[in-house]
């Protein structure tokens, strides 16, 4: 495996990041397409700076270090025990020797929390489908297009882009995400218990814990405490299908 560093990115960093990113995407299309490539977000780019810039702001933005040189990046976001991988590139003249690979390991081993990982890519991108399916271990679980948008994609920004996950065996950092979040969906419908029906503030808290409960979050909650893995002692209400459900229909 390639000898890597993940350094989190500087800001005097971040243009040359997007620079280096969009020359990654670039070079993707051009192998697919040639000169024939018309899937541009901006003039000239397959992704565009906003498109990046959005990514690096909201996750954490890291660049692949090897010899003391980036030779590509990668930002992802986690959430309890899920995490999103929003970008991972690698500059082209280092494909072929591991690097993504390396970085990718070590994306995992740091975040030992995680059991559930999604990313997307475009359809074209055949050296990113082999590498998440054959080499990374996910899985295709949807392809976005006019038939089958991705959800909260109103302007279609997702069309012909895969979703993969990866899924992973519990673990003791996981388990205590779960115990976290299920700790916060559980003061959350006591707060709404107790609010007015009428109250805004009730509706809002209401849709959060309507979204928990029909998340796959609340059903790997649900499978854990099904399996023996949450404290006897911790207070799940909010695993009761009856519990939230009572109150929706309030």
């Amino acid at each position: 495996m390639a000898d890597i560093t993940l350094l989190p990115l500087t800001q005097a960093d971040q243009e040359q990041f997007i620079k280096d990113n969009q020359e990654a995407f670039r070079y993707g299309a051009l192998e697919e397409f040639g000169q024939r490539d018309d899937h541009f977000e901006e003039d000239g780019e397959i992704i565009s700076r906003d498109t990046i810039l959005r990514s690096i702001c909201e996750g954490q933005a890291f660049r692949i270090m090897q010899d003391g040189k980036a030779v590509g990046g990668a930002v992802i976001r986690t959430a309890y025990d899920s995490g999103e991988l929003e970008l991972l590139f690698v500059t082209p003249a280092e494909h072929s020797k591991g690097i993504g690979f390396a970085a990718w390991c070590e994306i995992e081993a740091m975040h030992p929390e995680v059991t559930v990982w999604e990313t997307c890519t475009p359809y074209f991108e055949q050296r990113n489908i082999h590498f998440y399916v054959n080499r990374c271990g996910f899985h295709i679980v949807a392809f976005y297009g006019v038939h089958y948008p991705a959800p909260e994609d109103p302007d279609g920004e997702m069309f012909d882009m895969f979703r993969f996950e990866k899924r992973l065996p519990s673990t003791p950092e996981s388990v205590s995400e779960q115990i976290r979040r299920i700790t916060h969906y559980e003061e959350l419908m006591r707060q709404a218990e107790m609010l007015p029906a009428d109250d805004p503030a009730r509706t809002d808290t209401v849709q959060a814990l309507s979204d928990y409960y029909g998340s796959d979050a609340w059903k790997r909650d649900f499978a854990a405490d099904e399996a023996g893995l949450l404290p006897k002692d911790l207070k799940r209400g909010v695993l009761s299908e009856d519990g939230i459900y009572n109150l929706l229909e309030q």
